[in-house]
């Protein structure tokens, strides 16, 4: 999505253009943003500590790649989502379709373990996924917390993190509507001198 808009962006710089794409390209980057902020938080909430060597090991093993990955993509995306691309103004209601990424992405695990891929000893790249855990779908056991599964079903990770994505949205279009009216404000205030 970055990427899209990157070279948007230098069209209408190089070429003095304004070029403005459709809604559903934004509405799309919308929940690009959504789905690395909550890659961003898991990441450091739920992964991490659950690593061997530690959070900071986390972000810092495969030659710092989860540090990109997982902390400095994801706080660029959100600040380009922020303060770029106002061209469109997006509604609450937009918050609510940021469950679909989340919901493939579960999709595709459970296509690929069944087709006999595997992550390591689990059958999702993720403990909170991993619906072959002793918890299963909806089980739930916090003693047997691992790396392989956070003692919680994958059904109710999914609500929870249904949940979350929906509270991101709301609070990302809250916010930058906030900046958006402080710029307006500012852009009128110098208008006026």
């Amino acid at each position: 999505m970055l990427l899209i808009f990157l070279i948007k962006d230098i069209i209408n710089i190089t070429y003095n253009k304004n070029i403005k794409y459709n809604d559903k390209l934004y509405i799309t980057k919308f929940l690009a943003t959504i789905s690395i902020t909550l890659t961003f938080f898991v990441f450091l909430t739920i992964l991490a500590p659950t690593m061997s060597g530690g959070i900071l090991n986390a972000y810092l093993a495969n030659g710092a790649g989860s540090l990109f990955v997982h902390f400095i993509t994801p706080i660029l995306s959100i600040i380009d989502f922020l303060f770029y691309d106002n061209e469109y103004k997006l509604k609450m209601r937009h918050t609510f379709y940021s469950i679909i990424p989340p919901l493939l992405y579960v999709l595709f695990v459970i296509i690929a373990s069944e087709s006999g891929v595997r992550w390591g000893t689990m059958h999702a790249p993720y403990n909170f996924l991993n619906y072959k855990a002793p918890t299963g779908w909806f089980g739930f056991d916090p003693n047997i917390r691992s790396w392989e599964t956070l003692g919680i079903g994958v059904f109710y990770m999914l609500v929870i993190l249904s949940i979350i994505f929906i509270i991101i949205g709301r609070f990302f279009i809250w916010l930058k509507d906030k900046i958006n009216t402080t710029k307006s404000t500012k852009n009128i205030g110098n208008f006026d001198k």
